[in-house]
């Protein structure tokens, strides 16, 4: 009894057979050719993993460390600087920058400003006041005399005339009035009988006064001083001078 191996062998055709030996002849060396290619990749990428950790980084390491940074800052630090500020600075934009601002910017610059004020601003003031502003200066005048007058004016004029005056009128009137008759009445019952008891009784009776005061009093003091107050101080000194000597 023969097995399902030995049955599929014995009905294997010439084709097939045809048909594996050029898979055979064809894929084996393709796959093999892979393979070989994918193996020399890896190995490849080992060397260079290798070359790369063990050799180039700690170089590349020790060279930046070691010679990029200390170049660089050197040429930053020192070299950049040194020919930034004194060399292209001090050298060359510094005189660039003065020959610019005398001959090419001041002269510029005052050209402009000459021409502006000359063709632009100053016509334009001129006609701006000329034209725009003295007309509405001189309109919102006019209207404010216009208001002034019709506003408080006329009305202080009308108010005036036709209240305040008569008013003033009349009471000047009462006040003069009043004046007079107050003059009159104080006159009449003050001044009057005032003067009429001073020429009357007053003055009489000051007079009288008067001559009593200089007959006793003002006489006898004169008297006693000019004959005996005057020779007593005359003998007071005339003896002082006598005993104490001058």
């Amino acid at each position: 009894m023969s097995t399902p191996n030995t049955r599929s062998s014995e009905h294997v055709s010439v084709g097939q057979w045809i048909a594996r030996a050029i898979a055979i002849a064809v894929l084996i060396p393709v796959r093999l050719l892979w393979e070989g290619v994918g193996l020399l990749g890896r190995l490849a990428l080992a060397v260079l993993h290798f070359i790369w950790t063990e050799l180039l980084d700690p170089f590349c390491r020790i060279a930046f460390h070691w010679v990029l940074r200390p170049a660089w800052a050197f040429v930053k630090d020192f070299l950049w600087g040194w020919l930034l500020q004194h060399v292209l600075w001090g050298m060359v934009l510094t005189p660039l920058g003065a020959l610019l601002l005398d001959f090419l910017l001041r002269p510029l610059r005052r050209a402009v400003e000459e021409f502006l004020w000359r063709r632009v601003l100053r016509p334009g003031a001129v006609w701006l006041t000329r034209e725009v502003l003295l007309p509405i200066a001189s309109a919102v005048f006019t209207m404010l005399c216009t208001v002034f007058e019709y506003l408080i004016v006329r009305p202080l004029s009308l108010l005036w005339r036709w209240i305040l005056r008569p008013l003033w009128r009349m009471l000047r009137a009462t006040l003069r009035y009043a004046w007079r008759s107050a003059t009159i009445i104080v006159g009449v019952l003050v001044v009057i009988p005032c003067r009429a008891v001073y020429r009357t009784i007053l003055r009489p009776v000051f007079a009288a006064i008067a001559v009593a005061w200089q007959a006793l009093v003002v006489r006898p003091v004169r008297w006693v001083h000019v004959n005996i107050v005057t020779p007593m101080n005359r003998w007071a000194t005339e003896i002082v001078a006598s005993v104490f000597g001058r």
